[in-house]
Order: structure tokens, then C-alpha cells, then sequence
């Protein structure tokens, strides 16, 4: 027994040293590392990187190392150069207005852990057609299981059955293969309009469920299909232009667009690995990814999200000592793995 009791101590002094150890040195040794916020430019047409510079003054270098100040992001700075009186009538041939750049604006950011987690099949539903035109908190609630959607009122936690019913025939008629694997959507009412949620199947075909006017309507994208969607997430912005993101089975990124098409990007995107920055606006979308050894980004045409840049940056190389962690970035989840 004294035995068994020693090993049980070495070996958890063991494990300890394999955690801390590392750690502490990797912690005395490595060197912080920020990257500069970079943007494709519709002035400049390339990439421009902020850089303090030497002054107090922002200013934003291309990828061939020339200068430039606040007008090589005329989209991003538009409300500081319109007070300046610099902020330009037209760009590309197009007029454009402070208010349609801000209706443009468009920032999504989406992290590993946001994907790499669990939850509950309960999803809030919200009416989209609200009787006093802003948006209210949910009343009722879609519950996912093995054999279908159910709706279920909250407040009484009770089976609605004529709506769950509604539902079910409304998804066996266009052929929906139980149960649902990924839904995506944002029940909140700090947001202009609601689109309900895109649901993927238990076939990964993409489909749209969203109540109005207290009926859940059902909806589907044939061009999905054959795309194997293995992530996909909702996009309620002021200016319509998409309304959802999809990243098939071989991690490229498409555009869901409300008319119901799907537009490829260009874009390879690993959620379950990768950080997604995506800044849009009137004329075009930078799109980042990041892991552990660069970033990468595209730049995609707005009216159509064609690609037509891309750009890579690594990271500076260094090694870390390998050992024991308990935590990741890509996870919330607690428990020993070795790095």
C-alpha cells in the first residue's frame, strides 16, 4: 500500500512538473507578437496595414511599402474624413453618401471556441413580423430531437401541437431528413429584423426556418445541396446583402444572398482551427483567417463576392517547450492535453 501510495506521488509531482515547468519558461522567454489591422483598400486597391509611424498620426502602408494617410480607408474612416471635408464624392465611377457607406458597413468575428462548443438543442424563436413593428422577446422555443421540431411554448413549458404539426408538415414537404444537425441564428431583439434560422439536416441540405405572423415558414436552397455544409451562421445586417455564411465539407466559404443563391468566395476557411475577422463595405470585403501560423486574407468584390486579392502573413517563428496544458483557444473545455 505505501508503495502504490508513492508511485500515485511521483507521478502526480509528475504531471505537475510537465504543466508548470513549461509554462514558466515559455512565459520568461517568448516575445509578445501583434499584427497591424489590415483592410483591402478601394482607393489604393491592395491591402494597407495601420501603423502608428513615428508621429501621433495614423498612417497605413500597402503591401509594397508606400504611404499613405486616412483616404486609403475612405469606407472605415468616412464619419472622420466628412468632418474633415475630405471624405470623397465618388469612388470606381460610383456616387456615393455617408449614410449609404454606414448602411454598408458589415464586421463579423467568429473564434474557434464559438464553434467547438455544446449547447442544449433549444432554440428561441422569435416572431419576424412583430404587431408593433420592433422586435419582442421570444415567447416560443424550437426543440430539436431524433424524430423532428418541436415548438414548445416557454412560459408554460407546454407542447404547442398544432404549431409543432404545422411545422412538421411544412418540412416533410420538402423533404427534410431528421434529425437537424447545425442551426444557426440570433434571437435578440437589439438587431433591425429577424431571419429566423438556417438549419442543416441530417443530409447537411440547408434550409431557413423563420415565424410570421406566429406560423413557422419553412424554406430551402437547392444550390446548397451538394455542398456538405459542415458550418454555417446568420447574417442580419442593414443592407441585405447576405444572409448567411456557409462553409462546405472542404472548408471553402460561400455566400448565402437572400434570393436564395449561393455564391463561392475563394475563401478556405477551417472553423473548428481558425479565427474569421470579415469587414465589409460598400465596395468590398476583407476577409481574415488566422491560426497558429499566419493569417490570411481575401479580398472580395461586394457586389458579387469575387475574390480579386489575397494575402498572407506569417507569423514569426519560435518554438515554445512542449508540456502539459489543460486549457486551449480553441475550446472552453478543461482537461490535460499535451502540446
Amino acid at each position: 500500500m505505501k508503495r502504490i501510495g508513492q508511485i500515485f506521488l511521483w507521478g502526480s509531482l509528475a504531471l505537475v512538473a510537465l504543466w508548470v515547468i513549461p509554462s514558466v519558461v515559455n512565459l520568461m522567454t517568448l516575445e509578445g507578437y501583434s499584427t497591424p489591422f489590415t483592410l483591402y483598400s478601394c482607393t489604393v486597391h491592395d491591402f494597407t496595414a495601420l501603423d502608428r509611424g513615428e508621429g501621433s498620426d495614423f498612417r497605413f502602408i500597402d503591401t509594397k511599402g508606400n504611404v499613405y494617410g486616412d483616404e486609403a480607408q475612405p469606407m472605415f474612416y468616412a464619419s472622420l474624413l466628412a468632418s474633415k471635408g475630405a471624405l470623397p464624392d465618388s469612388i470606381e465611377g460610383r456616387k456615393i453618401s455617408l449614410e449609404e457607406i454606414e448602411k454598408n458597413k458589415v464586421i463579423v468575428s467568429v473564434r474557434p471556441k464559438d464553434v467547438n462548443k455544446t449547447s442544449a438543442p433549444v432554440y428561441l424563436l422569435m416572431e419576424s413580423v412583430p404587431e408593433r413593428l420592433e422586435l419582442q422577446d421570444p415567447e416560443d422555443a424550437l426543440v430539436s430531437r431524433k424524430d423532428g421540431i418541436y415548438v414548445y411554448n416557454m412560459e408554460k413549458n407546454v407542447l404547442l401541437e398544432e404549431k409543432t404539426a404545422r411545422l412538421r408538415k411544412a418540412l416533410d414537404s420538402l423533404g427534410f431528413a431528421y434529425p437537424a444537425k447545425l442551426f444557426a441564428g440570433n434571437p435578440s431583439h437589439h438587431k433591425a429584423y429577424d431571419e429566423g434560422y438556417l438549419v442543416t439536416d441530417a443530409r447537411s441540405r440547408v434550409f431557413q426556418l423563420k415565424q410570421v405572423n406566429g406560423t413557422v415558414q419553412v424554406r430551402t436552397f437547392p444550390q446548397a445541396d451538394n455542398l456538405g455544409v459542415k458550418y454555417l451562421t446568420i447574417t442580419e445586417f442593414e443592407n441585405h446583402a447576405t444572409l448567411g455564411y456557409l462553409v462546405d465539407a472542404d472548408s471553402r466559404l460561400h455566400m448565402l444572398v437572400p434570393d436564395g443563391r449561393v455564391l463561392p468566395t475563394g475563401v478556405t476557411y477551417v472553423p473548428e482551427k481558425e479565427d474569421l475577422l470579415v469587414v465589409g463595405d460598400l465596395f468590398y470585403y476583407t476577409v481574415k483567417t488566422s491560426d497558429d501560423k499566419g493569417e490570411h486574407f481575401w479580398a472580395l468584390r461586394s457586389s458579387d463576392f469575387y475574390p480579386v486579392a489575397s494575402y498572407e502573413r506569417a507569423y514569426p517563428s519560435g518554438r515554445s517547450l512542449p508540456g502539459l496544458r489543460f486549457t486551449s483557444s480553441l475550446d472552453n473545455w478543461v482537461k490535460p492535453r499535451f502540446k
